[in-house]
């Protein structure tokens, strides 16, 4: 008798600063010390308040240009949420395992990336990073989505019971589930 289980895999990815946010970064720190400086030679009496206005400027400046990931793997279904500044949250990309007809690391099976895609997502920690995958997702309405991700071992092995053909990966460890 087969049984069924449910699967549930969440993974958090931080997506890495590009040196021009680095840049961006050092540039607002300067901009602030120079306005600050102008506000305090220039107009004393409104110093206190471009000050304040200043320090809330670069905080939502450092705060917002953080961007994470979160994958939700549940039963087949894939959610991919974007958060911003750890606040935000929004859905960017959503579909069942049916939907999925390749799912690979990048670097191979190029033929598929050649094709023509409705929409392209990158939720992925890096564009050149290690350990970066794809998969391209068929809709019932024809439109065909490409979506990279950095996924972890569990998130692989979850995509794996559920993709088998479609996907080129083979697991490092067998799980068994103890009957207890």
């Amino acid at each position: 008798m087969k049984t069924y289980h449910d699967v549930f895999v969440e993974q958090l990815v931080r997506r890495r600063r590009p040196g021009g946010e680095a840049v961006f970064r050092l540039g607002a720190i300067l901009l602030g010390l120079i306005l600050i400086t102008l506000a305090f030679v220039l107009v004393r009496n409104f110093f206190p308040v471009l000050f304040a206005l200043v320090v809330i400027l670069e905080f939502f400046a450092f705060v917002y240009t953080v961007k994470e990931f979160e994958y939700s793997f549940i039963s087949g279904d894939v959610d991919i949420d974007l958060i911003r500044g750890k606040r935000k949250r929004s859905t960017i990309f959503s579909c069942s395992c049916r939907d999925i007809s390749l799912m690979a690391p990048c670097g191979t099976h190029e033929e598929a990336l050649s094709e023509a895609f409705t929409r392209t997502t990158d939720a992925s920690e890096s564009a050149g990073g290690e350990g970066r995958w794809f998969f391209v997702c068929q809709r019932e309405d024809g439109s065909r989505e490409l979506v990279y991700l950095t996924p972890n071992e569990r998130l692989l092995d979850a995509f794996s019971g559920y993709l088998a053909r479609k996907m080129d990966y083979k697991p490092r460890t067998e799980h068994k589930i103890s009957a207890e």
